[in-house]
């Protein structure tokens, strides 16, 4: 296999459109999340190698985990420049780190992205030294400042609240929910009185893909630690847990 000639990093300069803001008028998360899915895919396209040369040869990555620190919120019409690259692998996951920047370079959101890769086919997860075939440029001491994402450790009296039914309009190439659609369910689900908050960050553990048709039970709840408001969403349907995640936010003035 011959090596696909993958730069180290991908810069993409964009203005936020008013159809990826919400009635705050900053970036929604679900925005950010699909920001993220297009750059990554336009850097490995760079190679020649985009999802459909991946699915050519029988691969898709999926991912897996997210975490997120948001230091200020893109706002609406703001220029925004947003690089990505492929640090790593380790055991079965891949990561990818994404940075947003304001016009005079100050850091807006650090964001880390776990993936496994996939036979589409088979959903079966395959190791990553059939990766490694394709020579990508791996780059493990390169990190920004955000954390791995990790397993979440959720609090145990999370109260329902309500669901979300898997429509059509609701999935990806991949034929389940797409990640950036999480997002959103999250955000609709945390308490009425966190919507007026400004977010410091997000993790989602996307953990049991979800089809269309489904009924996703979401439960929720608020939990306060070093003055740090944290809410917290699960998700789960007939197959088990579908996902984890929580929605942080700064501390009021």
């Amino acid at each position: 296999m011959g090596r696909y000639p993958i730069p180290l990093d991908y810069t993409w300069d964009i203005q936020i459109p008013s159809f990826d803001v919400g009635q705050d008028r900053k970036l929604r998360l679900s925005s950010q999340l699909r920001l993220q899915q297009e750059v990554g895919e336009r850097h490995f396209e760079q190679g020649g190698l985009g999802f459909e040369e991946l699915m050519r040869h029988g691969l898709t990555f999926v991912i897996t985990r997210t975490n997120n620190i948001i230091y200020r919120a893109p706002q609406l019409s703001q220029a925004v420049r947003l690089t990505t690259w492929h640090r790593s692998s380790k055991g079965v996951q891949f990561f990818r780190c994404y940075n947003f920047y304001d016009q005079d370079g100050n850091p807006l959101i650090e964001s880390v992205s776990a993936f496994a890769l996939v036979d589409p086919e088979t959903h079966k997860i395959l190791r990553p030294s059939v990766f490694s075939q394709y020579a990508v440029t791996q780059q493990p001491d390169r990190l920004n400042h955000c954390p791995d994402p990790g397993k979440l450790s959720l609090p145990k009296d999370l109260q329902d609240a309500g669901g979300h039914k898997v429509g059509w309009s609701d999935i990806d190439y991949n034929g389940h929910l797409n990640n950036a659609v999480y997002a959103d369910i999250i955000t609709d689900a945390m308490p009425k009185q966190m919507r007026t908050r400004d977010i410091s960050g997000f993790s989602i553990s996307f953990l049991n893909e979800a089809l269309e048709g489904e009924e996703i039970r979401l439960k929720t709840g608020i939990q306060q630690h070093d003055r740090e408001d944290t809410a917290w969403i699960s998700g789960d349907h007939t197959r088990g847990r579908c996902f984890d995640a929580c929605i942080r936010f700064h501390p009021q003035a």
